[in-house]
């Protein structure tokens, strides 16, 4: 166990687009930006709107991102996924077991997120397929997390064979460290979001995360 849908994640790798309205655009709006700029995988994130709110949103990211060509992932809602059907979910610490959404999404993609090796161990054996880890720097769009740095973040890599995508604070000026120390990706909420023009702000960092 542990390997369904990684090395589909490590194909589509490099930038994570985690979605966001408190930028201004709507969540199709922000993950259309993202898919023109190049990013490949998608992921819904939204914790206040209603379930039928939420199905009728990602039902319309889905379209999208099998118009690119990209991976949809949902955070946390897997009554959500049940209804919309994406490449897969994503849950904290606090969600949802992994074992119940392996259960209900046997050959789908499962991330995890984790702060230790200790988590992505288990989450490895849990049948996990890839890692969100951090924050790995300080970052505004979660207010209740804790910073494990650059340290923390390499502990994990180190642990596990699974994919690592670092989340928290991700920015041009540090898709380089991110990469040198083994991540598979990074994850971005404000660093396409809260650019001016949230395409090429996409664009740039697909760009330079193929070329660092």
């Amino acid at each position: 166990m542990g390997q369904i849908g990684s090395d589909e994640i490590r194909r589509h790798g490099g930038i994570y687009f985690v979605t966001s309205k408190a930028f201004g655009l709507s969540h199709a709006d922000g993950a259309q930006a993202a898919l023109r700029g190049g990013v490949r995988i998608i992921q819904y994130r939204e914790k206040e709107a209603s379930a039928r709110a939420m199905i009728e949103e990602a039902s319309a990211i889905k379209k999208l991102c099998k118009d690119y060509g990209a991976l949809f992932i949902i955070d946390d809602r897997l009554d959500v996924a049940l209804e919309v059907d994406p490449d897969g979910v994503h849950l904290g610490q606090e969600d949802a077991p992994l074992g119940l959404a392996r259960r209900l999404f046997p050959d789908k993609i499962v991330g995890i997120s984790a702060k230790t090796p200790e988590q992505a161990a288990q989450a490895q054996r849990g049948g996990a397929s890839y890692l969100g880890v951090g924050a790995v720097y300080p970052t505004s769009t979660k207010v209740k997390t804790v910073v494990i740095g650059v340290e923390g973040f390499a502990k994990v890599r180190k642990s596990t064979s699974l994919p690592v995508y670092a989340i928290g604070g991700l920015k041009p000026e540090n898709m380089e460290e991110i990469k040198r120390l083994g991540g598979d990706g990074a994850a971005v909420i404000t660093a396409i979001l809260g650019a001016e023009n949230p395409s090429k702000a996409a664009q740039g960092l697909v760009r330079i995360w193929e070329q660092v």
